[in-house]
C-alpha cells in the first residue's frame, strides 16, 4: 500500500473514530438517564433513590463539562496510540531504572480492574469487528499477526477515557462508581454501529482483514493455514509449481505496469524487485474487494465480461474442454487419471493470446481446485463428482473476474453449498446416494448448458436449495412433526407480537380505567391468538360467523362500555341483558388460555366490584371518556388476528417465547431438548448477518457435552444436522444423528452456544474460503523458502 493512501486511510479512521466516540456517548447520556427514571420509580429503599437521583442531577447538570473531558481525553488517548501503533515506543521492565519503580497505590490497582472488566465487556459485544479492525492494522502495516494492543481503536481506550473523564468530573466517589456503571451499561448497546462506522473507512478502499493465517476455534477440524496433518509437507509441494509460476509473472512484469489493489490513481504499481511476499499480497489482493483489480504487461487488454464470452479465446479453448467434460472424456488421453483437470487445462491451453491476469487466474483457481479435490472433510466419491465444475468455475472466473472476491457470487455459492451438503454423508447409504444423484444432476446441467450466461449458476443454487428443504426431512415423520410446531411456534409468538402492539394502541386512545386496561394487555392477545389457532385447527374461516377469535374480538368492546357509566335508562337495561351472556364468555376465554383458577376468580371478582358500582350509579366518568358501544366496535375492528395472514415487518428475527413454544411442542406431541436462552445476551446485526449465510438448511455441527475448547478436545461430542429454519429465521431446529434427537435453540441461544463452543460447525469455513487460506498458507511457505 503506498505511503499515500496509508496516510489517508488511517487519518480517515480517526476521524471517524473522534467524531464518532463523542456522539455514542451524547446518546448514553441521553439513555442513562432515562434508565435512571425508571429505577427511580422501582427503587424501595431511601439509600437507592438518593444514590439514583445523585447520578441523575450530575448527568443533568454537569453532562456538559463531562462530555468535553471525556473527549478531550479519549483524543489524547487516539492521538497517542496512533503514534505507537507496531512502534515499540512502550518503556519494558528492562529499560526502568529502580528509581522509576513506585508502590502501585489502590486508586490505580481499582482503575485498571474497573477499566479492564469495561473493555472486556465492550469486546464481547463487538467481537467480529475489533477482531477484524485488529486483522486490518496488522495488514495496512505488513505484520502477520494481528495484536489488539497495536489496534488504536481498542476498547481499553474507550474505557479508560470514560473512567478519568468521571473521575475528573464527579467529586463524589460513591456517585463515580454508580455513574461509571450506568454510563458504561448505556454505552455498550451503541458500539456496534461505531466499530462498524470504523470498519467501512478502510473496507470502502478495499481492505478487509479477511484472510489471515489463524487456528480454526474447531481444533478438530483445523486442516490448513498450518493446522495438524501428516501431509503438509506434500500439500505445500503440489501448489509450489502454479506459486512459482505467480512468481515469475510478477517478477516480468515491467516497472510502472498495474498489479492491482486501490490506491490514489485506482491501481498500485508492482516493485520491479517482486519477491515470495509479493506472490501472497497479490492473491490476498485477488480476494479481497476492491475499486480496482486489474493486471496488465506486455501490452495485454483487459478482460471485459460483454466480450468475455464472445471474441476471448481462452473462453473458446475453455468451451471446447467443458464439451469433453460433460462427455465424461478426459481434456488429454494421456492424464485421464488426473484428478484436477486445470492442472492439464493449462499445459494444453494456447496461453500466450491469455492476458497476464487470465494466465494468474488460471493458475489460482487450478491451486483452488487442487486444494479442494484434496479436502478430507468431503467424502471421496462426493468430491469427485463436485470436481466436475472445475472447467465452468474457471471460464466464469475469466468471464466475471469479480468470482474470485465476491463471497455472494452464484458460483461460489452452489460450489460451497454442495460441499457443506457432503460433509460427512456416506456415499453408499441410502441418503448419500439420493444425494450423489442430485449433485451429479446439477453440475451434468452446468457442464451442457453453461456457454456465457453465468446466471445458470444462481438457477441451479436455487433448485438444489429446494432439493434439500426435502433432502433433510425426508421419510422422517418425528422430524416433520417438529417442523410444523416450528413454523406454528413462530406464527403464534409473531401473532401474539403483532395482536398485543395493536390492542395497546386501541387502548391507548380510549383512555381506558387501568383496573381494566392491565389484564386486558397482559392476557387478551393469548385469547385472541389462541382462538386463532383453534380456528385454524376445527376449520372454520377467520371470517366465519363462528370463528372464535371474532367472538372474543367483539367481546372487548362491549367489555369497555360496559364499565362506563350508564346516564340514560335504556343504557341499563341493555347492561342487564347483555351481562350475564359476556361474563360467561369472558370466563370461556380465561378457560381457552388455561388460566390458573385462583388468578381467573380475582380477574371476575374485579369485574364484579365495577359493574356492581355500574349498576347502582356510584360510577362516574367524564363525558370525553364516554364512548358508544358502535364507536367502540369500529375502533376494535383495527385488531385483526388471522392466522393465514402472519406478517413480520422488523429487520430483527421475532423473540419466539418459551411458553408458547413448550405448548404448541406439547399439543403436537414433539419432543425436542429447547435451548432457548432467554438470558442470552442481545446479538447485533453482524451476527444475525453471520447466522443467516452461515447457518443453512443442512449444515452439520458436533454438539459438545462440555464447555470450552479444553472440554471439546476430549469430548467427542455428538454429530448433528440442521434440518430447519423457521420462516422469519427465529427458530433453528437441528437432528442428531447419534439417535435422531431434535435440538431446537433461537437464533440468539444458537449464537450463544457458538460463542461458547458447545456448538461447533464440522466446516469453520465454506470450502472455496478454505482453499483460499491453504493458497495463501502454501504463498506463505515460498516466502519462508525464499528468505
Amino acid at each position: 500500500m503506498a505511503e499515500t493512501e496509508y496516510r489517508r486511510l488511517l487519518q480517515a479512521a480517526q476521524d471517524r473514530a473522534q467524531f464518532g466516540f463523542l456522539a455514542v456517548v451524547q446518546r448514553a447520556l441521553q439513555d442513562a438517564d432515562k434508565n435512571l427514571v425508571e429505577l427511580l420509580v422501582k427503587a424501595k429503599s431511601g439509600l437507592d433513590q438518593s444514590a439514583l437521583t445523585g447520578v441523575r442531577h450530575f448527568i443533568r447538570q454537569d453532562g456538559n463539562v463531562f462530555l468535553r473531558r471525556i473527549d478531550t481525553m479519549f483524543r489524547t488517548n487516539l492521538d497517542r496510540a496512533m503514534q505507537t501503533m507496531f512502534v515499540d515506543l512502550r518503556p519494558g521492565m528492562r529499560k526502568l531504572s529502580a528509581s522509576e519503580l513506585s508502590l502501585i497505590d489502590d486508586e490505580v490497582v481499582n482503575h485498571q480492574i474497573e477499566v479492564g472488566r469495561l473493555a472486556e465487556r465492550m469486546r464481547e459485544a463487538n467481537e467480529e469487528c475489533i477482531g477484524r479492525l485488529n486483522v486490518i492494522v496488522a495488514q495496512i502495516h505488513g505484520q502477520r499477526e494481528a495484536k489488539e494492543r497495536e489496534n488504536p481503536f481498542r476498547p481499553y481506550l474507550l474505557a479508560r477515557a470514560l473512567y478519568e473523564a468521571i473521575k475528573q468530573t464527579a467529586t463524589d466517589e460513591a456517585n463515580s462508581r454508580v455513574l461509571f456503571d450506568h454510563i458504561a451499561n448505556a454505552l455498550i448497546p451503541h458500539l456496534p454501529g461505531y466499530y462498524q462506522s470504523i470498519r467501512d473507512v478502510f473496507e470502502s478502499s478495499g481492505v478487509h482483514g479477511k484472510f489471515v493465517m489463524q487456528r480454526s476455534r474447531s481444533a478438530h477440524t483445523q486442516r490448513y493455514f498450518g493446522g495438524p496433518g501428516d501431509n503438509s509437507t506434500q500439500f505445500t509441494a503440489r501448489l509450489m509449481p502454479g506459486l512459482q509460476r505467480m512468481l515469475e509473472v510478477l517478477q516480468a512484469i515491467p516497472a510502472g505496469a498495474v498489479a492491482g489493489g486501490p490506491s490514489s490513481s485506482g491501481a498500485t504499481a508492482m516493485p520491479p524487485d517482486a519477491d515470495a511476499s509479493s506472490v501472497q499480497d497479490f492473491i490476498r489482493k485477488m480476494f479481497t474487494p476492491a475499486h480496482s483489480f486489474q493486471l496488465s504487461g506486455g501490452g495485454a487488454a483487459r478482460v471485459h465480461r460483454e466480450s468475455a464470452a464472445t471474441i476471448n479465446p481462452l473462453v473458446s479453448q475453455l468451451n471446447a474442454y467443458q464439451s469433453l467434460a460433460s462427455q465424461g472424456q478426459p481434456v488429454d488421453p494421456a492424464a485421464a487419471g488426473t484428478q484436477n483437470q486445470l492442472a492439464v487445462v493449462r499445459e494444453c491451453m494456447d496461453m500466450q493470446k491469455a492476458s497476464m491476469m487470465e494466465r494468474m487466474t488460471v493458475d489460482i483457481v487450478a491451486m483452488l481446485f487442487e486444494i479442494i479435490l484434496d479436502d478430507e472433510q468431503i467424502p471421496a466419491e462426493l468430491r469427485q463428482h463436485i470436481g466436475r465444475l472445475q472447467i465452468p468455475i474457471l471460464k466464469a472466473a475469466v468471464i466475471e473476474p469479480d468470482l474470485m472476491h465476491d463471497d455472494a457470487h452464484p458460483a461460489r455459492l452452489l460450489l460451497n453449498r454442495m460441499s457443506s451438503a457432503s460433509v460427512n454423508v456416506d456415499p453408499a447409504s441410502a441418503d448419500g446416494k439420493q444425494l450423489v444423484g442430485e449433485i451429479d444432476r446439477v453440475v451434468s446441467r452446468i457442464l451442457k448448458e453453461f456457454d456465457a450466461d453465468v446466471s445458470i449458476f444462481a438457477d441451479s443454487l436455487l433448485q438444489f436449495e429446494r432439493f434439500l428443504v426435502d433432502f433433510v426431512r425426508q421419510d422422517d415423520s418425528r422430524t416433520i412433526q417438529a417442523i410444523e410446531a416450528v413454523e406454528a411456534a413462530e406464527k403464534f409468538s409473531i401473532l401474539l407480537n403483532n395482536t398485543m402492539d395493536t390492542l395497546c394502541e386501541v387502548l391507548l386512545r380510549l383512555n381506558v380505567d387501568k383496573r381494566i386496561s392491565d389484564f386486558l394487555i397482559r392476557l387478551w392477545p393469548h385469547v385472541l391468538v389462541h382462538a386463532a389457532w383453534k380456528d385454524v385447527e376445527e376449520g372454520r374461516q377467520s371470517s366465519a360467523p363462528d370463528c372464535l377469535a371474532l367472538q372474543y374480538r367483539s367481546l372487548l368492546p362491549e367489555l369497555l362500555w360496559s364499565v362506563q357509566e350508564k346516564r340514560a335508562p335504556a343504557d341499563r337495561s341493555a347492561l342487564m341483558r347483555i351481562l350475564p351472556g359476556m361474563v360467561k364468555r369472558f370466563r370461556e376465554a380465561l378457560m381457552l388460555i388455561q388460566l390458573p383458577e385462583e388468578e381467573a376468580k380475582e380477574i371476575l371478582d374485579i369485574l364484579m366490584e365495577m359493574h356492581t358500582q355500574v349498576l347502582r350509579g356510584t360510577v362516574k366518568t367524564r363525558d370525553t371518556d364516554l364512548v358508544g358501544l358502535e364507536e367502540l366496535q369500529q375502533q376494535f375492528a383495527r385488531l385483526v388476528v388471522s392466522w393465514e395472514r402472519v406478517s413480520w415487518g422488523l429487520g430483527d428475527p421475532p423473540q419466539a417465547r418459551a411458553s408458547v413454544i413448550e405448548q404448541v411442542f406439547a399439543k403436537r406431541g414433539v419432543v425436542a431438548q429447547q435451548n432457548l436462552g432467554m438470558g442470552t445476551a442481545g446479538t447485533s446485526q453482524a451476527d444475525r448477518e453471520f447466522l443467516t449465510q452461515t447457518y443453512l438448511l443442512g449444515t452439520r455441527v458436533q454438539f459438545m457435552h462440555g464447555r470450552g475448547s479444553a472440554e471439546a478436545e476430549t469430548d467427542g461430542g455428538t454429530p448433528g444436522q440442521l434440518v430447519w429454519i423457521s420462516t422469519h429465521r427465529s427458530l433453528y431446529l437441528f437432528k442428531q444423528e447419534s439417535d435422531a434427537g431434535l435440538v431446537l435453540f433461537s437464533y440468539s441461544s444458537l449464537l450463544e452456544a457458538l460463542r461458547d463452543e458447545t456448538v461447533l460447525p464440522l466446516e469453520y469455513a465454506p470450502v472455496f474460503e478454505r482453499a483460499v487460506e491453504s493458497l495463501l498458507f502454501g504463498a506463505g511457505k515460498l516466502q519462508d523458502m525464499s528468505v
